[in-house]
């Protein structure tokens, strides 16, 4: 997605005027291309895209109508940017079908396609990204406004009634008629944030991350939905089940304490369980299939390749040691160990020799410490050089 599609698509207003349009819809849109002139041809023909895809008022709100339009435009551009001319050409073919396909089997059928509670349809694949610098952490609201939280290790608390308090010192106001409408917080690289939710279930969101939640739970689950890396420690309510939704797969709890590292470039995802107990169901799952259940000090891993679920025994702390700070990792690939170097950093590294990627490597990162320390530490545990090319992007030698 270009810029402002990403900018189009947080702000609810324009999933309305799409989808659901109105006078004073209407109005809005026309002050503020107005206003913004550089941005009207691409509003105007993204919304011309978006129109094409049909669904049902009644069954999808306009939250699922976004994730649906975002994931498949997404995927075109991941195409193109991939794949050669004639290539493009097929890409194109094949996702205008899926337009109207949607707008040919109905609302009914996209229903039982989609299932009830799943927001994201088999013909797309998790594409919500995360900027990879910005001022900060920021919260968008239901309304489409962003508020900049400040802090690059920022906390949002929702157990007051009406009132959000940011970083322990200050009040947002929060109207009652946002119950159930759906908020973003998202996390740039080089930061984390810390959110309790209405109902006391308190998040670590890691870098690089974005997470989708209501103000209150009002139904009979409590529903979010995550892009990367978050830990979670789930207030215990038996009669309404905590669900997180990633784009491969849902995970269903009572009350636990659990990390889910879901981010759209990794190939795997992985469900770590610290407490309790957490039921797991991909989003390709058939009737007879069965949830995948794991126990504490377990990790499911899910590869989004080859389809497999795999379980691990595993120590726990070691997953949920970065809400400390800390990295702590035993015979893994050097690869991923810098993944998540660069999302802490906000950094680029590259690998002279593609061969040092699957290094397994073991070790403990304090990331308070300087970026250059972590640096050194990494050459000693991978008998390897990093070199620095800019501010921002390091070569492996």
């Amino acid at each position: 997605m270009t810029p402002h599609e990403q900018q189009f698509i947080e702000n609810p207003l324009f999933l309305r005027w799409v989808y659901h349009n109105n006078l004073t819809v209407e109005k809005y849109w026309e002050q503020y291309l107005d206003e913004h002139p550089l941005e009207k041809e691409d509003a105007l023909a993204f919304k011309g895209r978006l129109s094409e895809l049909k669904f049902s008022e009644e069954i999808l709100n306009p939250e699922e109508r976004a994730q649906i339009s975002a994931n498949i435009l997404s995927q075109i551009n991941r195409e193109m940017q991939r794949k050669s001319r004639l290539t493009i050409v097929r890409s194109l073919l094949r996702y205008a079908a899926v337009a109207i396909f949607f707008f040919c089997i109905g609302g009914l059928q996209v229903y039982l396609l989609m299932n009830k509670h799943n927001q994201f349809p088999q013909v797309a694949s998790e594409s919500f990204k995360v900027p990879a610098s910005s001022n900060g952490p920021t919260l968008i609201t239901s309304k489409g406004e962003s508020v900049d939280l400040q802090r690059s290790s920022s906390t949002l608390d929702y157990t007051r009634n009406g009132e959000i308090v940011l970083n322990e010192d200050s009040i947002m106001a929060s109207s009652p008629d946002q119950a159930n409408q759906l908020n973003q917080l998202v996390i740039p690289y080089g930061n984390q944030s810390k959110i309790v939710l209405s109902d006391n279930t308190v998040v670590w969101l890691n870098a690089g991350s974005r997470l989708f939640y209501p103000t209150s739970f009002k139904n009979k689950t409590r529903e979010v939905t995550l892009f990367g890396e978050a830990y979670f420690e789930v207030s215990k309510n038996p009669e309404m089940p905590f669900i997180v939704k990633t784009a491969t797969m849902d995970i269903q709890v009572l009350g636990t304490i659990f990390n889910v590292s879901a981010y759209t470039e990794d190939n795997v995802v992985q469900t770590v369980l610290k407490e309790g107990s957490v039921s797991i169901r991909k989003k390709d799952a058939g009737f007879f299939d069965k949830d995948i259940v794991i126990k504490p000090n377990q990790m499911a891993t899910f590869n989004k390749t080859t389809s497999d679920t795999k379980i691990y025994e595993v120590d726990a702390e070691y997953y949920t040691l970065w809400t400390k700070g800390l990295i702590s990792f035993e015979e893994i690939d050097f690869k991923r160990v810098i993944q998540k170097i660069e999302r802490f950093y906000n950094i680029k590294v590259d690998f002279s020799d593609l061969n040092k990627e699957a290094i397994r490597i073991s070790g403990k990162l304090d990331l308070k410490r300087s970026r250059k320390e972590v640096m050194e530490y990494l050459e000693k545990v991978s008998l390897s050089k990093f070199v620095q090319v800019n501010e921002n992007l390091y070569v492996i030698e």
